[in-house]
């Protein structure tokens, strides 16, 4: 099963496992780009279920719409879900609910718990997510978890090649923001407009290391209302950090990474994005 898809050796020894034998419910978390969505629609396929995915949501001018950035799992398409899987199939059904970068509401959390305490011989839930810190404790609890570690810089630079990409420079910045995350990276060299889309980020966090205190300001301004996207930035920069510490060790570089590691937590859980990204630039 695992054939067509890039895989972590020890990633793959696991998704083998669970080929065609689920349990009730599995979370599927690793990463943003690693393909949370692509292994969790394989093992649905592997138990000869239909693809039954719920994408999550977000008010967009007075109507929910499906939004796998700003979105979350809502607590109506739980409910829909219930009354859905009331009735018994004579197939398997898998139903996966792809959080996207952010989780579930709290209210969709608890109507799935509800779920997870009634189950049915042949229904199956995997929650697809970045965030599993996110998820209630109690459905963490009643799940069973595959955890997927990123692929090798030498896995990563063979898809890259693999990828028909003859530019040099953009086989180098693939490389880069693809580290480790094969979902992101076949996306990333099919779709410009998302390809320079990530591109700018990577050097907008060149800008935050060793750029004026100004420049620094304008990035800070840039991602103040994008959460997503100054996570990824925060990344970037710290990975460009750790390319120069190997080069060159430096306890300041270290303090560097660990005050962005720091805000990174800090805007992942819920804090002020403008002002972490602030802190991290006057603590640089």
């Amino acid at each position: 099963m695992t054939n067509s898809l890039l895989l972590h050796e020890r990633t793959s020894t696991l998704v083998d496992k669970l080929t065609g034998k689920l349990p009730q419910a599995l979370i599927v978390e690793g990463p943003s780009g690693i393909g949370v969505r692509a292994i969790s629609e394989q093992l649905a396929i592997s138990m000869g279920s239909p693809l039954l995915v719920i994408e999550p949501k977000k008010m967009t001018k007075g109507q929910m719409e499906v939004d796998h950035k700003e979105g979350n799992i809502i607590i109506e398409d739980i409910r829909r879900l219930y009354e859905q899987t009331r009735t018994r199939q004579p197939n398997a059904q898998v139903y996966i609910l792809d959080t996207g970068e952010r989780s579930m509401t709290a209210g969709a959390q608890n109507a799935f718990l509800k779920l997870l305490e009634e189950p049915r011989e042949g229904l199956h839930f995997i929650i697809a997510t970045h965030h599993v810190d996110q998820l209630l404790p109690t459905i963490r609890s009643r799940a069973q978890k595959l955890s997927l570690l990123p692929i090798s810089d030498q896995q990563t630079t063979q898809l890259v090649a693999s990828l028909g990409i003859t530019d040099s420079t953009k086989q180098a910045r693939l490389a880069f923001v693809g580290r480790g995350l094969p979902a992101l990276t076949k996306r990333l060299a099919s779709d410009e407009k998302a390809y320079e889309a990530r591109v700018a980020i990577m050097t907008d966090a060149k800008l935050l290391i060793s750029g004026s205190m100004y420049e620094k300001l304008l990035v800070v301004h840039k991602y103040k209302d994008t959460r997503a996207d100054a996570l990824t930035l925060i990344d970037d920069a710290n990975h460009q950090l750790m390319v120069a510490m190997q080069k060159n060790p430096d306890q300041k570089l270290i303090m560097s990474i660990d005050n962005r590691l720091k805000a990174r937590e800090r805007i992942q859980t819920g804090g002020n994005i403008r002002l972490q990204l602030a802190v991290a630039c006057y603590n640089t």
